[in-house]
């Protein structure tokens, strides 16, 4: 069964070229990442991905070099994975055909999911909240997540309050450079998507205390 595509979907606030990161030098730059890195951010997402059924829909958006839309179709679910680049998508393409996976893969913008309301068991947002400074840009793209999902929402954002975070903050005081990754406030997140009719259902930190990186994990709660 096709994706069924969302023809009235909200126009988004932020303007799609300046957001466009994942060219071919980016792409060729992440697919250099640290084996140790790759696995660290995979068990992440192993340790904070609900159980879900065989064939379960699923998005990865945005998907950049496909490393986590193939741990997703590795999995046997129905995979969609959309991202703003060209280069990202016909990468991700590339690396799920030399694995054998099937998943559509598609340009798309994440402030303007092609897909109908409450058509995916699980949305997946990995690394892309920290590069929006604004609040109100951070709620908008948790919404748009939030709307295509009947189960549910992960998002990945770097806590604040990490030894990595406030190193940055010290540095960001002291030189008065800010650090071009945002830090987000899980109370924030956990207050957009209680908007949205979610509630946390857990939190998972790469390395709790430490590391910035952490998977918020939010569950559709029923009408």
């Amino acid at each position: 069964m096709p994706d069924t595509l969302n023809l009235n979907a909200p126009a988004t606030a932020a303007q799609a070229p300046s957001r466009v990161k994942a060219d071919t030098a980016t792409i060729e730059h992440y697919t250099r990442r640290r084996p140790e890195k790759h696995r660290a951010e995979m068990q992440l997402v192993s340790r904070a991905f609900p159980a879900l059924p065989p064939e379960a829909r699923v998005l990865d958006a945005p998907c950049g070099a496909g490393r986590l839309t193939l741990w997703a179709a590795r999995q046997g679910w129905k995979v969609s994975a959309l991202d703003l680049g060209k280069a990202a998508v016909d990468h991700t393409r590339e690396v799920l055909e030399q694995a054998g996976k099937p998943a559509r893969v598609q340009e798309g913008d994440v402030f303007n999911l092609p897909w109908e309301s409450r058509y995916f068991d699980a949305v997946i947002c990995f690394r892309l909240l920290h590069h929006f400074a604004e609040r109100a840009e951070r709620r908008e793209l948790v919404r748009e997540m939030a709307r295509v999902s009947r189960g549910y929402v992960l998002v990945s954002y770097l806590a604040p309050w990490s030894y990595t975070g406030l190193k940055r903050r010290l540095r960001a005081a002291v030189g008065g450079h800010r650090h071009r990754q945002n830090h987000t406030p899980l109370s924030e997140l956990v207050a957009d998507m209680e908007a949205e009719g979610f509630r946390l259902d857990r939190d998972v930190a790469q390395r709790r205390f430490f590391h910035s990186l952490h998977l918020a994990r939010f569950v559709r709660q029923r009408s």
